[in-house]
């Protein structure tokens, strides 16, 4: 089963009616993993209960409080390869619904964000069909994952794909079971070195890495996994080894996860034929924009091009993803470290965020727009060298909205001359302090970049 893309109308932000594409497998690492960023309360959840509301055993209810005012009902589209489903209100104002084409014997796995389980728990066993088709859509957002403890159960009938896991992510042996309390209670223990810790005493990182990695272990090839907020309660070193396994199952399952972290942007699984989509909350309510065909290709050229410029995308650039508007582009790292510079010595405040630590050159100050753009950035900015205004005018011909300046020198500071290297003269002098002729053109700049972004 590949789910090729959903379909929202009416389902809380989503007034207008949006599409999100999510990646299709073909056989890279990486290849079915669509990655959806965006600020709190855009809609990114409200995407991941739309894919949860497709499972369980009956029609999903949608409280008042899940529709859309505006629009008083839901009509949910899923496209598969060779089929299509719904879900939609019976009529308005209504908070039950019918289905069309549902095909049960295919569920999808939702980690939601919030991974708490009761830290003591009666015994049942349930396989992955089972604990999917009991647990669809609730119609709130709980705070604990319903009957995952019963998954506990299944796991330690043989728990050894999910300790290599559990193992990848941690970087150690994790000795755990399940014990039962003079009272009848069950809970989970997990050892320390000589030390216990019962399932209310557990950390929450390792909580949810448990409900995580339960996602993974018993999943088939074909399979849809969905991850709502990854990186919650983990270092950034658990975030890393936690992405690698995503990878690796990526390559023949649809894994579709929901990130404010720059760990988890993969800009090779997008080379590879991974989707990424950022969600916002305009006037009209929450909209999903999507990279194409030439933001993809843009940031492709980013990414194999700039060999000895790694950073141009490392985890500062990927910051990119989780901005709001006002980016400042700039060639190269000394601009970001010197702009704000010429701004202090001119009692001045530069608004906007600099992306990363610079473009990597002029040229790419491109690539990067057409990323912006079709990600639905409204404004950036590019600040480019004097020397080079013919990009600056081909820059403003393609992306009108945008606005590029040069400054009125031919680089951020002065370069002596070198062998086969001809000096510069820049807006700093060799003191770093910003030369006399040039402040009135320079906050006229300022000034402009102010007007712009307010």
């Amino acid at each position: 089963m590949s789910l090729k893309e959903i379909e929202i109308i009416g389902f809380r932000g989503f007034k207008e009616k949006v599409k999100l594409e999510f990646a299709i497998p073909n056989g890279s690492e990486g290849s079915r993993l669509t990655i959806i960023t965006g600020p709190n309360n855009s809609g990114k959840s409200s995407i991941l209960e739309c894919l949860k509301a497709r499972g369980g055993h009956s029609n999903p209810s949608f409280s008042v409080g899940s529709r859309n005012n505006y629009v008083d009902e839901v009509e949910l589209t899923y496209r598969f390869n060779d089929r299509e489903e719904k879900i939609k209100s019976v009529n308005k104002g209504s908070s039950e619904t019918n289905r069309v084409e549902y095909d049960q014997s295919k569920q999808i796995y939702v980690v939601p964000s919030r991974r708490n389980f009761n830290p003591y728990f009666g015994r049942s066993i349930q396989d992955r069909d089972q604990y999917l088709r009991q647990n669809g859509y609730s119609g709130h957002r709980e705070m604990f994952i319903s009957n995952f403890e019963q998954r506990l159960f299944q796991i330690l009938k043989n728990p050894n794909d999910f300790n290599s896991l559990l193992k990848e992510v941690l970087g150690f042996d994790a000795q755990w079971t399940i014990d039962q309390s003079d009272q009848g209670n069950y809970f989970l223990k997990f050892y320390n070195g000589e030390q216990s810790h019962t399932s209310e005493g557990l950390g929450e990182g390792i909580v949810s890495i448990f409900a995580i990695i339960d996602s993974f272990y018993d999943s088939k090839e074909g399979d849809m996994i969905v991850i709502d907020e990854p990186e919650l309660s983990l270092h950034p070193s658990l975030q890393k080894r936690l992405l690698n396994i995503i990878l690796r199952f990526s390559k023949d399952r649809q894994i579709v996860i929901s990130t404010h972290s720059p760990y988890f942007v993969d800009l090779n699984s997008i080379k590879n034929g991974g989707h990424i989509c950022r969600v916002i909350s305009e006037g009209e309510g929450s909209i999903i924009y999507q990279l194409g065909n030439q933001g993809r290709k843009s940031l492709e050229k980013l990414v194999t091009n700039n060999l000895f410029n790694p950073h141009i995308f490392g985890t500062n650039a990927k910051e990119l993803f989780f901005l709001d508007n006002n980016i400042i582009l700039t060639e190269g790292q000394e601009d970001v470290v010197l702009y704000p510079e010429v701004a202090r010595q001119l009692s001045m405040v530069l608004e906007g965020n600099f992306f990363g630590w610079g473009a990597g050159g002029a040229d790419n100050i491109e690539h990067l727009c057409y990323v912006l753009k079709e990600l639905g950035y409204k404004k950036a900015i590019g600040l480019i060298d004097g020397d080079k205004l013919n990009i600056k005018e081909k820059l403003q011909t393609i992306f009108p909205d945008y606005l590029f300046e040069t400054i009125p020198a031919d680089d951020i500071r002065t370069k002596p001359s070198k062998p086969a290297f001809e000096g510069k003269e820049g807006l700093l002098d060799a003191s770093f302090k910003i030369r006399e002729d040039y402040i009135d053109d320079v906050k006229t700049i300022i000034n402009d970049i102010n007007t712009y972004f307010s």
